[in-house]
């Protein structure tokens, strides 16, 4: 059905080198001393539409009987699914085929809720919400959770962390509960889709901002905790606290997918935990690729548009790229980010400080999502030397040690500068924002 990633690593045998920049690309010339090696995978697209893949996970799902056996003519039955933010996953062509199962055992269409997972997100349009749902819009209960709705919002139970789980009650008051979502590599849970649907998907603020804390290392100054990022989950203890927040209300089913190269590339359906582990499973053997040492120098491209849209959706790729650095080594970073920084909150924790410590403090006392993301970029600046090249002219992000170039050549000589005339092995990443390089 699906032909997974193979994990290819071979050497340059020419000095040139081209990397993805918005919808076109870069090229550069790499001094004679360079060796660079590329990490990318060899990608064969799935035969199957995402409908086919969708049925078959349907039909044959993971740990659980079929759905249309699990639910009763006659029950509610509440759908979380994502919202426009990961339109990718492209819910309504699926949304719909939950929905056939459910009718084929006698659940009428009133009584299905389709609850918007926003997390701390926007609200939505109409327009949006019928991009998503199709014409389930106007059969089935289609709505937005919304965090700050305290009438809304049912405490299932506290965890071992001392989280206060708080879930909208269309989710917790429903006969039956469905998960929706897609499965990625998140830099604080390890992954995302699974428990993430209920928090942050459709939990208070409190308790999000409370699991999400958790991100930060116990002792003041240690920076974002050392157990949290992509690809970890041991010991992890933000995504312990998920795993024990969902016990409280034990989804009777869920469907997840997982992202191909350029469209959705496979679908995982069943037991809450052990669907979301299949499909795990099928993430890093796709994107996840084994390498022998890390270097002193990475040249990476976030892979071109969207992904390169704005610096802060750049992070993603930055982390990615960290993965394959030696700890004060250099990152050249292709981002076209022809929106700039992307989000206040990525010019707040940019340009209002002057050192990683200062921007720490501030993000103890004034934790947000937003702001994490905002300052993860700025410790992985403050661990690399990044060397972006980019649309963006930005004179904060000094602040944080970057420096940036408008052409790739002029970054490829500015790091010539920094690394001398010794042989220097270094990786090249063509797409950071899909490949994950590990040791």
């Amino acid at each position: 059905m699906f032909d997974l990633f193979r994990s290819r690593l071979y050497s340059l045998s020419v000095k040139s080198i081209n990397l993805a920049f918005g919808q076109t690309g870069l090229s550069g010339t790499l001094p004679e001393n360079w060796h660079p090696e590329t990490i990318e995978s060899e990608y064969s697209e799935s035969s199957l539409s995402l409908k086919e893949m969708v049925q078959q996970a349907l039909q044959n799902p993971v740990g659980t009987p079929a759905l249309r056996d699990i639910v009763q003519p006659g029950e509610t039955v509440c759908i979380v699914f994502s919202d426009i933010t990961r339109s990718w996953q492209k819910t309504e062509e699926y949304l719909p085929l939950i929905v056939e199962e459910l009718e084929a055992a006698g659940i009428d269409p009133s009584d299905i809720t389709l609850l918007s997972a926003l997390g701390t997100h926007r609200k939505q349009t109409e327009e949006e919400h019928r991009r998503m749902t199709g014409d389930l819009y106007d059969r089935c209960t289609v709505f937005d959770h919304d965090c700050d709705d305290a009438a809304n919002m049912v405490k299932v139970g506290t965890t071992s962390r001392g989280t206060v789980v708080e879930l909208n009650r269309a989710a917790v008051e429903a006969d039956r509960l469905i998960l929706t979502g897609g499965i990625v590599f998140h830099l604080m849970a390890g992954y995302s889709a699974g428990r993430k649907a209920l928090v942050p998907g459709i939990a208070s603020r409190k308790t999000i901002m409370q699991n999400h804390s958790l991100s930060l290392s116990p002792e003041k100054g240690g920076g974002s905790h050392p157990l949290i990022g992509c690809d970890r989950v041991l010991d992890n203890p933000l995504h312990e606290d998920l795993m024990e927040a969902q016990e409280f209300v034990k989804p009777d089913f869920i469907v997840n997918i997982v992202p191909g190269k350029s469209s959705p590339g496979a679908a995982v359906a069943g037991h809450y935990i052990k669907a979301h582990e299949e499909g795990i499973r099928i993430l890093r053997e796709q994107f996840l690729i084994p390498i022998s040492d890390k270097r002193d120098l990475v040249i990476a491209s976030a892979g071109g548009f969207p992904g390169d849209i704005n610096f802060y959706q750049s992070v993603k790729s930055m982390i990615n790229a960290g993965q394959a650095l030696n700890e004060g080594g250099t990152m050249i970073l292709s981002i076209r980010s022809q929106e700039g920084l992307g989000n206040p909150l990525m010019e707040e924790m940019i340009g209002d400080f002057s050192n990683i410590t200062e921007r720490e403090a501030f993000l103890r006392d004034n934790y947000t999502i937003g702001r994490f993301i905002a300052y993860y970029g700025c410790e992985l600046a403050d661990r690399f030397r990044v060397i972006l090249v980019t649309e963006m002219d930005e004179p904060s992000l000094s602040r944080a040690g970057i420096s940036w170039y408008g052409d790739l050549q002029q970054a490829i000589d500015a790091a010539a500068e920094i690394h001398g005339s010794t042989p220097l092995k270094c990786w090249h990443i063509p797409d950071a924002s899909h490949s994950f390089p590990k040791v």
